[in-house]
């Protein structure tokens, strides 16, 4: 789907108002096509995003541990770097075991259907 871009900047100058001998209708038309549908985006399977995900959560994790050995061994100077680590470790993980539980229910309910 094409969709108009009205060029108003000849009718209004930068920052001018409109003045009384320029016509409101000697606006440019233009086509503007949308950028979606112009540029192709690359496909990404849900078995990669998922992969990839669970990758980003075991970073996360070994952060977090890092950063908490890090405070025993007293090489950390502040200690909220530890607990933005571990509450993100932690946030991440809640969010994946979110999605396990949600797929698993989608699976049982599909299952329910089919057999």
């Amino acid at each position: 789907m094409e969709r108009l871009l009205i060029d108003f900047s000849q009718v209004y100058g930068q920052n001018e108002p409109q003045r009384a001998s320029r016509s409101v209708y000697n606006t440019q038309v233009s086509s503007y096509k949308d950028p979606d549908k112009t540029q192709e985006t690359p496909r990404i399977s849900f078995e990669d995003m998922l992969s990839n995900s669970i990758k980003n959560v075991n970073n996360l994790q070994l952060e977090a541990e890092k950063k908490v050995r890090d405070m025993a061994l007293g090489d950390v100077e502040d200690i909220s770097e530890v607990v933005l680590a571990s509450s993100r470790a932690d946030t991440a993980l809640r969010l994946v075991m979110e999605m396990r539980n949600k797929f698993l229910d989608a699976y049982q309910a599909l299952s329910r259907i089919t057999g």
